[in-house]
């Protein structure tokens, strides 16, 4: 099969320069290809915003740049138009699209004029409620449900969703987790800080993080990650509250390979969103040996496995954090499963293959197989 995949801002994923800005739907997306690609799929890429420096291993077209266009017009062209025209000049058997947005609508709209297979692979858990989706504005909100509600077939991340998007979608919906690419920096060479990772969102609730770096000034705690557009007051914000402590450090935006050098030189990797999908972080911690403590759990897993600590509240974090950090055995018990779960269950070998059977399934649906 020829197979596109369909995210805006995975260019700035392959950019290794200081402006690269990019979230855990491109981090996905660029899984996604790795893994197919491996299983011995032709993949292309739809992106926007494609620079003339940054190297992409796959075929990749450019619908559109963010700037260009008239206030008021841009989202029918260059935007609408260009979306439409990139996916006319890849031609794939498969369109897979990732994340809510009103490319998912623009995307389900196409292929059912062409007959191509349209996959929407769902990101947050509010993907499968109105109300809570993560898009902002009616016009974008009505789109994506309208891609959700005409997709050929849905990627959910967890058992969860799964059970989440029943009576929401009609079409076939498949459990495929989120995957990790092997690691490839060593165990060695921790520095002992504790881990924050992503974008500055109110969603994520980064002020925890900042209440357990003043709760336990004797570690170093780092923020990996800034502020969004759609939340720069909000940033800010968080910035200033952490103002004056002195073991906590904001990084700012950085390039995936900087992200993954900081979560992998981490004792410990926190999460403190109050919703999740299931968090790219947790894999790349995972990945690299490191043990998540975290409010949202992803079908029992952290419990589970013991890759981890699962908390109710910023207190048990506090408390779990001085525990675990002062029983080495438990921690090293714990570093050493995570990897072993991550290359059984999370690698592009054990994912890529399911996600081509599922795509050839619905590929000989379309056609009229079974």
């Amino acid at each position: 099969m020829k197979i596109c995949i369909i995210s805006l801002n995975l260019a700035a994923y392959f950019d290794t320069s200081p402006r690269s800005r990019y979230g855990g739907a491109e981090v996905q997306a660029a899984f996604v290809a790795s893994a197919l690609a491996a299983a011995g799929q032709e993949v292309a890429l739809v992106v926007a915003d494609l620079l003339p420096d940054i190297a992409i291993p796959y075929p990749t077209v450019s619908a559109f740049g963010a700037r260009a266009g008239l206030p008021g017009l841009r989202f029918f062209h260059p935007r609408m138009s260009g979306i439409f025209d990139a996916l006319e000049r890849v031609d794939a058997d498969v369109y897979y699209q990732r994340n809510a947005g009103m490319v998912t609508g623009l995307t389900a709209h196409f292929c059912r004029r062409r007959g191509k297979v349209f996959v929407y692979g769902a990101g947050s858990d509010t993907d499968f409620s109105f109300r809570r989706v993560l898009i902002e504005g009616l016009r974008d909100r009505v789109l994506f449900q309208y891609g959700l509600r005409h997709a050929d077939g849905v990627v959910v991340q967890s058992e969860s969703q799964l059970g989440m998007s029943r009576g929401i979608v009609a079409a076939p919906v498949r459990m495929i987790p989120n995957g990790a690419l092997p690691a490839t920096l060593p165990l060695t060479g921790r520095d002992g800080a504790i881990v924050w990772a992503g974008g500055i969102r109110a969603v994520k609730r980064p002020e925890l993080f900042i209440e357990l770096a003043r709760r336990i000034p004797e570690r170093e705690f780092v923020v990996v990650g800034g502020g969004l557009p759609s939340e720069r007051d909000y940033a800010a914000a968080v910035e200033r509250t952490a103002t004056g402590i002195p073991n906590l450090t904001f990084t700012g935006w950085l390039p995936h390979p900087e992200v993954i050098r900081h979560i992998a030189r981490a004792s410990l990797v926190v999460n403190t969103s109050m919703v999740e999908g299931f968090p790219n972080v947790y894999l790349e911690a995972w990945n690299h040996g490191v043990p998540v403590i975290s409010f949202n759990d992803v079908d029992g897993i952290i419990e589970r496995e013991r890759l981890g600590v699962l908390c109710a509240d910023i207190g048990q974090m506090e408390t779990s954090i001085r525990s675990l950090l002062a029983d080495n055995d438990r921690l090293r018990a714990m570093q050493e499963g995570a990897r072993r779960v991550v290359e059984e269950r999370f690698s592009p070998s054990v994912l890529g293959p399911r996600y081509v059977e599922f795509f050839e399934q619905l590929k000989r649906k379309r056609a009229g197989g079974n």
